[in-house]
């Protein structure tokens, strides 16, 4: 019934532009490939990030520090922070890309994660579906950004570059602008895309995991249908091996999607206060190509650091769920030595399964609140000191 692409289906594609981008490593190579093929698959991620991303935001904090006054230093600073975000993202990915890789082919081809009743299939049919088109809207609004800035600009009579950053030459002319500006577009459209890819990977993770423990509620739940003392205890020991490698997954992902949402949450304070900040400084009249660019990137922002918090409070929900779960099977039923057993592993799940973020602080819903809270108090802190 089930093959095992379709227990990753959810990430085909994205994996695919991952790869095409430089932040997801290619298959191994093969002895038959071309050694120039092999050297350029293992470098590519250079090639174009080099240019495209690090030097790119070099400029942009160029920009930011050459700036005369805080107004002018604000319509860099904003994104400017974000992308820092990004350079942590890169190289925590091309750090940790063996393991990242290797947790990806567990998710993929473990044959202990296999499905086995129609109601899990569905079920976790479903949840791929509705994760695809998280990241497909996610996507849209993203790009939504960059091209709509980028768009916006062409309208006006003066030349303005749509996402600030230092131009090593004078571009303010017919010639000099669209070298100005293709390099902008391609910088971008680079950035956000590594961007958003970088985010729903680490949100894969999270998912497939909260998943798994979705199914054990399942396999939990089936065992009230289960007469046979000798079939449930055999069921149950195997719950038991499930629920052990499942939490070893749960510590390979907290590894991985630990630096990149710890700097994500440190940092999307400052980046929502700067975005506020220069939406009060663009005239909807004067640029509206560029105010609702601004008004996309700020609810991007706010998604940004809502998805890993949601995905991780879903991770610790459905380990949560697991104690209910125990009290759906026909324990009153079982001998004692299968209660004991069924005591033993409720005591085990007292033990909170939580993804930590730098070991400061847990991914949930509140750390999401506590950082608009903050994103609230800088914003009105930075409007009294411009005063």
């Amino acid at each position: 019934m089930e093959q095992h692409k379709d227990r990753t289906s959810a990430v085909h594609l994205f994996l695919w532009i991952m790869c095409i981008f430089g932040v997801w490593p290619w298959s191994p190579s093969n002895r038959n490939q071309l050694r120039i093929l092999a050297f350029v698959k293992q470098n590519y991620r250079y090639l174009l990030h080099l240019p495209c991303t690090f030097a790119f935001i070099g400029l942009m904090w160029l920009e930011a520090f050459v700036s005369s006054n805080l107004e002018q230093a604000g319509q860099v600073l904003y994104m400017s922070i974000t992308e820092v975000a990004l350079i942590v993202k890169i190289v925590n990915i091309w750090h940790r890309r063996t393991a990242a890789w290797q947790l990806m082919q567990q998710l993929q081809h473990g044959p202990e994660y296999e499905l086995r009743s129609e109601e899990e299939f569905s079920s976790w049919q479903r949840e791929q579906w509705m994760f695809k088109w998280c990241f497909y809207l996610y996507s849209l609004v993203s790009l939504g950004v960059v091209y709509s800035g980028c768009i916006g600009v062409l309208f006006l009579k003066e030349y303005v570059l749509p996402f600030a950053y230092f131009v090593p030459f004078e571009w303010r002319n017919s010639h000099g602008y669209w070298y100005a500006y293709g390099y902008c577009f391609a910088g971008m459209t680079v950035t956000c895309i590594s961007n958003v890819t970088l985010d729903m990977i680490g949100c894969y993770f999270m998912f497939h995991i909260s998943l798994l423990y979705q199914l054990l509620g399942f396999r939990l739940r089936a065992l009230k249908d289960v007469d046979n003392e000798h079939k449930f205890a055999y069921e149950l020991r195997l719950i038991f091996k499930l629920h052990h490698r499942i939490r070893s997954l749960t510590i390979e992902c907290q590894r991985l999607v630990s630096p990149y949402i710890l700097s994500q949450i440190i940092l999307s304070a400052f980046i929502i206060c700067f975005s506020g900040y220069r939406l009060q400084h663009v005239g909807i009249r004067a640029n509206p190509g560029q105010f609702i660019s601004m008004l996309q990137f700020v609810s991007v922002m706010i998604l940004q650091i809502f998805l890993p918090c949601y995905y991780g409070n879903q991770v610790t929900f459905h380990a949560h769920q697991l104690t209910n779960e125990v009290y759906n099977t026909n324990w009153l039923q079982c001998p004692p030595h299968t209660r004991k057993l069924l005591n033993a592993y409720m005591e085990h799940l007292k033990r909170p399964v939580k993804i930590r973020a730098g070991f400061f602080f847990d991914v949930g819903l509140p750390i999401f609140v506590k950082t608009i809270n903050n994103a609230y108090s800088f914003f009105a802190l930075l409007l009294n000191a411009s005063k």
